[in-house]
C-alpha cells in the first residue's frame, strides 16, 4: 500500500481550532461523511501528545503492530463509541440508539499495510491512522482530496505545523457572551470541581483572542460563525476555500456516517440531522448581568460589529466607568471569591485553591484592562471570516 500513503501525503491539509464553546465539534461532524474530506473520529485527539508520551515510540525500533496497539488502547471510545459518554456517541442515529463499532483487527490491519515499506514518523503514522480508518469505513481514499485535522487548541498548532507547513487552519467563534454562557455557567452545571480562577481565567482569556491567536502564523486561516453553519451559502463558501466539491452532505452532522444528536454538556439537546437553533440557545441574556454585559460590549466592541452580532455603541460614559467595572468581580467570579466559598474549602484544607483563585482573579483584572487600553486605542479587528 505504498501508493496509499504517497496519495495521502499529497493531499492539502486543513485543521481545526476553537476559541471555546464554539461548535467546533459540531463543524467536524459536518464534514465526516463527505467523499473528499479524510477525517477521523476524533475530535480533540490529542495526536503529537499521545506520539510524545508513547511507550512504543519511546524505544528505538519499535514493532508497529505494538504502536497501533497502543493507539486503539488510549482512544479505543473513537473505534467504539459506547464508550464515548461525554460526546453522547453511546447515542447515536435518529432514536439514539446507536454506536460506532470499528473493527479494530481490520484497522490495525490497514495501519499496517499503508505503513509496510515507508519511513516510520510521526507525519507518516498520522495519516495512515486517517487512512486505515476511512478504509475500515468502505470509503474510496483516492477521492480524497482534503486531509483534515482537528487539533482544538492554537497552543498545539505548531506541532501540526512542522509536518504540515502549507496547512490551512479554520478557527470556530461564536458569538463570545455565548461562548462565555456556555463555557462558564453552562460547564459548572456539568463538572463543578473544574470551575476555579484558573479555568475562568483560560477560557475568557482564549474568548478575548479569539483567531487573533493565529496571527503568529504564516497559514492561511478563516473564522467560521457558529451561527452561520445553517446557511447553505457559507457551506458552499466553506467548500470553495478546502477545495472539495458542495454536498448536501455538509448539512449532515455525523460520526462515521450515524447521525449525531450532540454532547451531553449542551443544555439544549438538539434532534436531527444537522444544524438546528438549539446549537445556538443558552439564554445568555438572562444569564449574565446587566454589569457583565456592558463590560463585555465595551471591551469586544469592534469585534461584535466585525462580525456583525448585536452590540451597542460605545458612549463617552463607557470609557469613564468600564476600569472601575473590571476591577469588580464577574458574576460568575462572585461565587469562589465569597466567605462561605473561603470557609467550605477552609474547612476541607484547600487554601491552595483560595489563593489561586484570588491570583486569577487580579490576572482576569489586569487582562480586561489591557483590552480596555485596546478599544482605547481604537485597535482594529478585521480577521477574515465565513457567514
Amino acid at each position: 500500500m505504498v501508493d496509499i500513503l504517497k496519495h495521502l501525503s499529497s493531499l492539502n491539509s486543513c485543521t481545526l481550532v476553537t476559541t471555546g464553546r464554539t461548535g467546533s465539534d459540531f463543524f467536524q461532524s459536518l464534514l465526516d461523511s463527505h467523499p473528499e474530506v479524510l477525517t477521523f473520529n476524533g475530535n480533540i485527539i490529542d495526536y503529537y501528545d499521545f506520539w510524545n508520551n508513547s511507550k512504543c515510540v519511546k524505544t528505538d525500533g519499535f514493532d508497529l503492530s505494538d504502536f497501533i496497539w497502543e493507539f486503539i488502547g488510549t482512544y479505543i471510545e473513537r473505534f467504539k463509541s459506547k464508550y464515548d459518554y461525554f460526546e453522547r456517541k453511546d447515542q447515536l442515529g435518529e432514536n439514539f440508539d446507536q454506536s460506532i463499532d470499528i473493527d479494530i483487527h481490520k484497522f490495525r490491519k490497514y495501519f499496517i499495510d499503508i505503513m509496510n515499506g515507508n519511513v516510520v514518523n510521526e507525519k507518516n503514522c498520522l495519516l495512515a491512522i486517517y487512512g486505515a480508518y476511512a478504509i475500515v469505513l468502505g470509503q474510496d481514499i483516492f477521492k480524497k482530496k482534503i486531509f483534515f485535522h482537528h487539533i482544538h487548541h492554537h497552543e498545539k498548532l505548531a506541532s501540526f505545523i512542522k509536518d504540515f507547513p502549507a496547512t490551512k487552519i479554520i478557527s470556530m467563534t461564536r458569538d463570545p457572551r455565548a461562548n462565555i454562557t456556555s463555557g462558564v455557567y453552562n460547564h459548572k452545571k456539568y463538572n463543578p470541581e473544574s470551575m476555579n480562577g484558573a479555568h475562568q481565567y483560560f477560557y475568557i482569556n482564549r474568548i478575548l483572542k479569539d483567531a487573533r491567536a493565529l496571527e503568529i502564523y504564516n497559514n492561511e486561516f478563516i473564522s467560521i460563525k457558529l451561527e452561520s453553519l445553517g446557511r447553505e451559502n457559507t457551506l458552499r463558501q466553506l467548500a470553495i476555500w478546502l477545495g472539495i466539491e458542495y454536498s448536501e452532505k455538509l448539512k449532515i452532522s455525523t460520526w462515521a456516517g450515524l447521525i449525531w444528536n450532540g454532547d451531553r454538556l449542551s443544555q439544549q439537546k438538539r434532534r436531527g440531522v444537522g444544524f438546528s437553533k438549539e446549537l445556538l440557545a443558552n439564554n445568555w441574556e438572562d444569564i449574565l448581568s446587566k454589569k457583565d454585559k456592558y463590560i463585555f460590549n465595551f471591551l469586544m466592541n469592534k469585534r461584535l460589529e466585525h462580525y456583525n452580532y448585536n452590540f451597542k455603541k460605545i458612549n463617552v460614559i463607557s470609557y469613564l466607568l468600564i476600569p472601575f467595572l473590571n476591577i469588580m468581580p464577574l458574576s460568575y467570579e462572585k461565587e469562589m471569591l465569597s466567605i462561605p466559598f473561603i470557609f467550605k474549602e477552609t474547612m476541607k484544607k484547600n487554601p491552595k485553591l483560595i489563593i489561586l483563585n484570588y491570583y486569577y482573579y487580579i490576572k482576569r483584572i489586569i487582562l480586561f484592562q489591557k483590552y480596555y487600553w485596546k478599544t482605547i486605542n481604537n485597535e482594529s479587528f478585521n480577521l477574515p471570516y465565513l457567514g
